[in-house]
């Protein structure tokens, strides 16, 4: 008799870019996911990647701050705006109205067995706030798969029991490379973790939401990997909490 299959765990993983310092905080420009088996890494795996078309436009880019009266100022543009935007143009079969990409997530969603990110925290209120600028309504609430968050998981599954085992014996220019972006402190951040678990101390995390995705569902094949799968599914999945 053959021996029984490994149960398959399909996982969503997303990332989110988007706008800040401004009236349109947390409205998403750019969006994309990677979606595969995180019991087999080397399974096949899709990608979607989307700029979002009504957010892409020059007014949003415009950072702004209230002065002392209270009316809202300009204070400058987005450093990001013309590398975005460069990029949009470029590949404009990536650029699709939030309606296209909203169809598309809750399809993906649909046949998934679950969805999160790295900080769900943050993805999942910029996906709300954004479908609520334009349908005036949550989006997530509207979706039965169960969510988790990488970092939750992360943070007391790999951090806690043997990332600072690591630091405490790994040479001073690596533990450099593993700081927050302050430098002051160690770092829990995608980038630190990516850089720890694929031992590769310069890697650096490109923000662009589709790579992005590919980086956070490595972590999330960590989970098997570590032999973590029961924990997950008891303690993470389905109840996603911020660290």
């Amino acid at each position: 008799m053959s021996p029984r299959a490994k149960e398959r765990f399909i996982a969503l993983v997303l990332d989110t870019e988007t706008h800040f310092k401004s009236l349109y905080n947390k409205l998403i420009y750019h969006i994309g996911w990677t979606r595969g088996d995180i019991r087999s890494p080397e399974s096949p795996r899709i990608y979607r990647e989307f700029y979002v078309q009504e957010f892409l436009p020059l007014e949003y880019w415009q950072h702004s701050c209230l002065d002392k009266s209270g009316a809202r100022r300009f204070w400058k543009n987005d450093s990001r705006a013309t590398r975005i935007q460069e990029r949009a143009f470029a590949n404009p079969e990536l650029v699709k109205p939030w309606e296209h990409i909203r169809e598309q997530f809750l399809f993906d969603a649909s046949v998934s067995d679950g969805i999160g990110s790295y900080n769900w925290g943050f993805d999942s209120s910029a996906i709300d706030i954004t479908n609520r600028r334009i349908f005036h309504n949550s989006l997530l609430s509207t979706v039965r798969t169960p969510k988790f968050c990488l970092m939750d998981y992360a943070f007391n599954m790999i951090i806690n029991r043997d990332f600072f085992r690591f630091i405490d014996r790994c040479p001073d220019d690596i533990k450099k490379r593993l700081t927050s972006k302050s430098g002051k402190s160690i770092g829990y951040n995608v980038e630190t973790m990516i850089r720890y678990l694929k031992n590769d101390f310069y890697w650096t995390e490109p923000h662009t939401a589709l790579y992005d995705s590919m980086g956070e569902f490595d972590i999330a094949c960590e989970i098997d990997g570590r032999n973590h799968y029961t924990i997950f599914k008891d303690e993470f999945l389905d109840s996603p909490r911020s660290v």
